[in-house]
């Protein structure tokens, strides 16, 4: 190898540990430095930027003392880009992730995170640096990054990550928390690998006063605003009434059906919308219960769920069961192993994102002449196709559903249900429910306990650990 060290000086300082050199492999006068470091596998290789050697092996002795600087601190000696750490760390860790899940964590970053901290050295993140984020994110959008993302948007209507379609110009506060997230575990995954000498972390409480911040909570639909949605729906679905348009061809007759059994779904089984958008025709079965009612069960997969357990998710009426037959009839794919909603393009079949024409739907429901519909709540919040999952559980809540059963269906934690629903919950309703099961015989203490955790669900301070030991040893047999 020696021949490709044309013009080899070595240090008078460090010797061999440090030489300067020409590349015969490039066609440049340039001087180029290795350097080797004690405890570090193999060398460090730089450019000099200079075609004058004096100068070259200064810059080479100050670059090495800096590496043996960084050694000492146990920083990472070679340069490595958020970027480019992002990259690799994403796809390393893939496989403990939905599809879903990792797409999101991708778009967030390819959309938000990169422009400010995709060129920085990993290893030189700082937490002041880090941060600065919430300012750049907060401006992102009134940006000149921003308005020209805006700008493009039509022409990039397929590229979901950069368009500008699902974004809020103002970021809600559980938006910027999901981000925080996302910037933690890759810094935690930074110190893991030994770019960072100590933790840094954000919070999303840096970025929104207290005082400014909503509860993020998916807005739902009141009883007439649903009667309203499901007959503007069903029109809609069987091109009926103002739906009846003369130009709707078999295609986007399919995508209507395709769309009110989304719906459907969603709303009478709680399931969350990566995981419905994942759903197979052999997911799901008809049983015939003891009382002689039919009930539609569907298997969630473990690797389609967000929290990566498998679950039974049972519809709470039967209605569900004769929509779905219905759109299997007109479905072009309907094998055992067929995606139940799902898109196709020059015969490549994959899942479908009906969020967009959910939102439009929306919009265009008449009602209380309102000019945006049912897009958007009495309080101004929008609803998306995640606001079905929200008005299932407040649904089933209000009907005294015990909360343990509510949360293995809908695959959450009681605490999770608590926190965004609790103020639905009925103590009467939650109580009768419980016990309804229980002899006249039945241990005191345990009811006397129920009560305990009806108290604390109004109060809002519960002992989760304690409460969840209750509500496993009075649930329903």
């Amino acid at each position: 190898m020696a021949e490709q060290y044309l013009d080899r000086q070595d240090s008078s300082i460090y010797g061999s540990r440090l030489i300067i050199h020409r590349r015969a492999d490039l066609d440049n006068d340039n001087f180029y430095f290795r350097a080797k470091v004690s405890g570090h596998n193999g060398y460090i290789r730089r450019s000099c930027q200079t075609s004058n050697a004096a100068r070259a092996m200064v810059l080479a002795e100050q670059a090495y003392e800096e590496l043996l600087v960084r050694a000492k601190g146990g920083f990472a000696l070679k340069t490595v880009t958020v970027d480019t750490f992002f990259d690799d760390w994403i796809e390393t860790t893939k496989h403990r992730l939905t599809a879903s899940r990792y797409m999101w964590k991708k778009n967030v970053y390819a959309r938000y995170l990169t422009g400010y901290f995709g060129r920085k050295n990993i290893s030189d993140l700082t937490k002041r640096f880090a941060d600065g984020y919430w300012n750049y994110r907060q401006n992102f959008w009134n940006s000149a990054e921003g308005q020209k993302r805006i700008e493009n948007n039509k022409a990039r209507a397929g590229a979901k990550t950069f368009s500008s379609h699902n974004v809020a110009k103002a970021p809600s506060f559980a938006t910027l928390k999901a981000e925080a997230s996302l910037v933690n575990e890759v810094l935690r995954a930074a110190v893991d690998e030994g770019h960072l000498q100590r933790s840094i972390k954000i919070s999303a409480q840096d970025a929104i006063a207290k005082s400014e911040r909503t509860d993020g909570f998916r807005d739902t639909f009141t009883d007439d605003e649903w009667r309203v949605l499901t007959v503007n729906l069903f029109n809609y679905a069987f091109c009926r009434g103002k739906y009846a348009g003369k130009r709707v061809n078999a295609f986007h007759q399919l995508q209507r059906r395709m769309l009110h059994t989304f719906v459907l779904m969603a709303s009478s089984t709680g399931m969350r919308v990566g995981e419905l958008r994942q759903v197979r025709w052999r997911d799901v079965e008809t049983r015939l219960m003891d009382d002689g009612e039919k009930r539609l069960v569907v298997s969630v997969r473990g690797e389609t769920s967000k929290v990566r357990r498998g679950r039974t998710a049972v519809a709470h009426s039967d209605h569900i069961i004769g929509v779905l037959e219905e759109y299997k009839s007109i479905s072009g794919r309907t094998d055992a192993d067929d995606l139940i909603f799902y898109s196709e393009r020059n015969d490549q079949v994959t899942e479908v994102d009906l969020s967009t024409a959910f939102k439009s739907f929306l919009k265009n429901v008449d009602v209380d002449g309102r000019s945006d519909g049912l897009r958007t709540s009495s309080d101004g919040k929008p609803r998306t196709l995640y606001s079905l999952r929200h008005f299932y559980a407040i649904q089933r809540l209000k009907q005294g559903v015990d909360v343990y059963r509510l949360a293995e269906n809908m695959g959450t934690g009681v605490t999770q249900i608590r926190n965004h629903y609790g103020r639905h919950v009925s103590g009467d309703a939650f109580i009768k429910e419980l016990t309804k099961y229980r002899s006249k015989s039945a241990d005191m203490k345990k009811s006397a306990a129920v009560k305990t955790i009806v108290d604390m669900l109004e109060t809002g301070v519960i002992d989760e650990e304690a409460a969840l030991e209750v509500l496993k040893s009075v649930r329903t047999k």
